[in-house]
């Protein structure tokens, strides 16, 4: 067989290609400490460890979000514990303003220090968290609280929305009597009001076709139609103008109801729903001659419960109901459908594949307060039970001890042990979800640990198998560069 010069060159330049391709390879493990660098090492492996990479990614988010949910919610029950204990300072000025024995200038000395603690507790409940409001809902831009005027009717009589709103600003509750009655935009009223708790009155008329009482630098505007009376020792109309806390957040409370079709008929939802509800009419009918066939889906229509029969026009659905009514029309055809659409002001974080936690709140279901619903002109206390509503109490209680209403105070008393079983109901909730933050948190270190271990396992390599392996190679590649050169020194001169 003839071997040329160049078949030599050729040979011993792959082989010496080839030696220092593993010495390379060896070099690059050692390097990383792995011994499974692309997938063609051992497909079987690269596989498991890719899975692996991408759950120690995934696990890596839920702990960055179980921790700033953990932020949040530390920083509210702080708040929380702070306002309990502001609420045990205002029970106890509001039992000495109680007390039979003070002047009425030393009741007004103790209202100074509860607007002193309003402006406290309106600090408090407009706390940020990396500039975003905690007790908001959504909306995290805004202030969830501003302070403004609003009023406090001690008339029974009175019909509820009387006082349709108040304007201006006061640094002391101004006290309205009624010294002549009549009905509001028809008779010609008189009044007097007073803002340094009775010491000096200003008289004021509100004429026929008025409905705005002048109070100086405060008005208070009253719904037209509205029947008031003399204000005497037995009682009366009368109207105190005291400081309040508006929420300015959105809410959990409304929800809407989206039409597709060609239907005409009136709906109206009952219920508390965690998210979006579609209902699908499944046969043409009439909603007032049922039964009615129904499918609905909790998953955005990806799939449906289907063979659902109502023997009426209410549609039951997980959460609720939504019930069907004759409108412009009454009639209900195969494929209309309606989603029922709760307005939710929850931000909730992921802490693990199928579980998330909220970590903002609604304000005013904690400290209550004022608040314009969506679709209102103005705003109601909300929530509407007294003994839930810390910010309208202290308010009518500023009002009340501004203007020397023993009465009135005494009532607040009583409200304010409820108000503080609420707040700590409140702050037991905000509790509840910090423990399940810390329950996600240990568990998802578990898993990364575990996730850790077991891609240990699968691309990394013994330290001495890679040292012997890099050794193996330099010697390999120092002994077919040996060869070669001695090759490729032999000449056929050198034998004649």
């Amino acid at each position: 067989m003839r071997i040329s010069t160049n078949q030599i060159f050729n040979m011993s330049l792959y082989n010496l290609n080839s030696a220092m391709s593993r010495m390379a390879e060896a070099q690059m493990r050692n390097s990383a400490q792995k011994r499974v660098l692309v997938p063609s090492d051992d497909p079987a492996a690269m596989g498991g460890i890719i899975n692996c990479r991408s759950f120690g990614l995934e696990t890596k988010q839920f702990i960055k979000n179980i921790k700033t949910a953990t932020s949040w919610l530390t920083l509210a029950d702080g708040v929380l514990q702070q306002t309990s204990t502001d609420i045990g300072r205002i029970k106890t000025l509001a039992e000495q303003a109680a007390t039979g024995t003070l002047t009425a200038e030393q009741r007004r000395s103790i209202g100074q220090n509860l607007r002193g603690i309003l402006g406290n507790l309106l600090n408090k409940s407009n706390t940020e968290f990396g500039g975003k409001s905690i007790f908001a809902g959504h909306k995290l831009d805004t202030n969830a609280y501003e302070q403004v005027l609003s009023a406090t009717t001690t008339d029974p009589n009175l019909p509820a929305g009387s006082v349709v709103a108040v304007k201006g600003a006061s640094d002391t509750s101004v006290d309205v009597r009624f010294t002549f009655g009549g009905t509001v935009g028809t008779d010609s009223i008189t009044y007097k009001y007073s803002s340094d708790g009775g010491k000096t009155w200003k008289n004021g008329t509100l004429g026929p076709g008025k409905t705005k009482l002048d109070l100086g630098p405060n008005s208070v505007e009253l719904k037209n139609g509205t029947p008031v009376t003399e204000h005497n020792d037995k009682g009366g109309t009368r109207i105190i103008v005291r400081p309040a806390l508006q929420y300015k957040g959105d809410d959990n409370d409304e929800i809407k109801v989206t039409k597709y079709g060609d239907t005409q008929v009136n709906t109206a939802v009952d219920g508390k729903f965690k998210s979006d509800v579609l209902v699908r009419i499944d046969n043409n009918g009439d909603v007032n001659t049922p039964p009615i066939t129904y499918s609905y889906s909790l998953d955005n229509g990806a799939s449906w419960v289907h063979s659902n029969v109502s023997a009426d026009n209410r549609l039951e659905v997980p959460g609720g109901s939504l019930t069907l009514s004759s409108g412009a029309g009454s009639t209900i055809s195969k494929g209309d459908q309606f989603v029922i659409r709760p307005n939710t002001a929850d931000l909730r974080l992921d802490i693990s594949q199928s579980r998330s936690i909220r970590v903002n709140n609604v304000g005013k279901e904690i400290f209550g307060g004022i608040y314009t619903k969506p679709g209102d002109a103005n705003p109601t206390p909300s929530p509407d039970d007294k003994n839930s509503n810390l910010f309208e109490t202290l308010g009518r209680l500023i009002g009340y001890v501004e203007t020397n209403d023993k009465k009135g105070i005494g009532e607040c008393v009583a409200e304010l042990k409820k108000v503080h079983e609420h707040v700590e109901m409140r702050a037991a909730e905000i509790g509840a979800r910090m423990n399940r933050a810390a329950s996600a948190e240990k568990l998802a270190d578990i898993r990364k640990d575990n996730n850790t271990a077991l891609l240990s396992r699968l691309e990394d390599a013994d330290l001495g198998e890679l040292l012997s392996e890099l050794n193996q190679s330099k010697l390999i590649y120092e002994a077919v560069a040996r060869s070669s050169r001695m090759i490729n020194e032999m000449s056929i001169l050198n034998y004649m």
